[in-house]
């Protein structure tokens, strides 16, 4: 009674007595429900037991029995509150609101009418059913449950013409967090859909709330193909922040493919710096676990690149990874090679870079010492001060 008390309003809104009428049976029904009918199937249940040898199977059934109640009264809740919606249509906002507030403090049940009022003609009732679908949804998260309702909710709100409630149900979604195959079979193609909407900071919600999602799914070993996808198609987004934001939810879903990696090292001839070098650490971090499968990508790009700024990074990235492989106990002769070839490149910073990248892996193979002797008679005085430099470094490590 008293959360009835609280969604009551006084005569002074005008609600007619006939919908107050069924307003107050709705309510007596959902919190009643068959609960009477259940209950006299469990008290004569109780009575016919004697038999200490069957309580075991006894308290199997009522466990059933309860579990089924709970279900048909949960489904008549949903249902009965979902028709109370449309009787409110003619009532003003604040009464709306107050519903709004009923239907969240009852839960799960109340998602069904929530869904119904992501309709109403007023931003601020959707905002507030929005906000409402949220916290249900997080709650039943935390308390582990399914929160497929609610998220296929704030899924449908994603549409909403209101940037202000589509930037709601981003947030709230983020919180809600739906991994299940039913809820993300909804929530991320609508997620998809509108990655291009709105602004920078917009669009960056949404692959932060894709990469939220493929983080769950890959700690729990399941796939993250079109999440991947996702987040790839925003690297080729305007907006800098954008990209660099797709860049750290790559990383962060350990989506070490050669999709990605082809996106990456795409990405290291990006027009911003920042971009270029966080594809640079993305590349080091994924591919120092995939070294046989990047390595190769990575020596493609440094003989096809026609651009200088690209083949500098390539090589530090090989030289990152390499540095990684021998720190963890493992060989790094796999990306010398083609540090070798840049060691020979056109550009001035390219082989300095690459006799750099030699001396911090500590590179002891013959083919090293050689190559970085005769880079000691380059035309490049910054390229003979690395070659020695490195020397120096490999020599203390012997």
């Amino acid at each position: 009674m008293v959360i009835w008390k609280r969604f009551r309003v006084n005569t002074r809104t005008n609600i007619s007595a006939k919908r107050g009428l069924w307003v107050i049976i709705t309510i007596i029904g959902i919190f009643l429900g068959l609960g009477i009918s259940q209950m006299v199937q469990l008290h004569e249940a109780t009575a016919e037991s004697q038999d200490d040898n069957g309580l075991s199977e006894l308290a199997a059934e009522l466990a059933a029995i309860k579990a089924k109640h709970r279900m048909i009264q949960a489904k008549w809740q949903s249902e009965l509150l979902a028709q109370v919606v449309p009787t409110l249509g003619d009532e003003s906002g604040g009464v709306k609101r107050q519903f709004v507030d009923f239907l969240e403090e009852i839960g799960s049940p109340g998602t069904s009418a929530l869904i119904v009022m992501l309709q109403d003609p007023a931003k601020r009732v959707r905002k507030e059913a929005v906000d409402a679908l949220g916290a249900i949804g997080e709650r039943e998260r935390k308390a582990g449950r399914n929160p497929d309702a609610a998220a296929i909710g704030l899924a449908k709100a994603l549409e909403d013409s209101s940037d202000e409630v589509f930037r709601e149900a981003l947030e709230e979604l983020d919180d809600v967090r739906p991994t299940s195959s039913e809820s993300l079979a909804v929530v991320v193609p609508a997620l998809i859909a509108v990655q291009t909407r709105g602004s920078s900071s917009a669009r960056s919600d949404v692959l932060d709330v894709l990469g939220r999602i493929g983080e769950i799914l890959a700690k729990n070993g399941k796939s993250t193909d079109t999440i991947r996808g996702a987040l790839i198609a925003g690297l080729k987004d305007s907006s800098r922040k954008v990209r660099t934001n797709a860049i750290n939810e790559l990383s962060d879903i350990r989506a070490a493919s050669a999709e990605t990696f082809t996106a990456l090292i795409s990405a290291l001839s990006d027009d911003s710096d920042t971009v270029r070098a966080r594809a640079e650490d993305a590349l080091i971090e994924l591919g120092q676990h995939a070294a046989m499968t990047v390595t190769p990508m990575l020596a493609d790009a440094l003989t096809n690149s026609q651009s200088a700024v690209t083949r500098g990074h390539v090589v530090d990235v090989l030289g990152g990874i390499g540095e990684e492989l021998v720190d963890d106990g493992n060989s790094g002769e796999m990306v010398v090679e083609p540090i070798l070839v840049a060691l020979r490149d056109t550009a001035e910073d390219v082989r300095r870079n690459a006799a750099d990248e030699l001396g911090e892996m500590r590179a002891t193979s013959p083919e090293v010492g050689t190559a970085l002797t005769q880079a000691l008679e380059d035309t490049s005085k910054a390229v003979r001060d690395a070659a020695k430099k490195a020397i120096r470094r490999i020599e203390k490590a012997k």
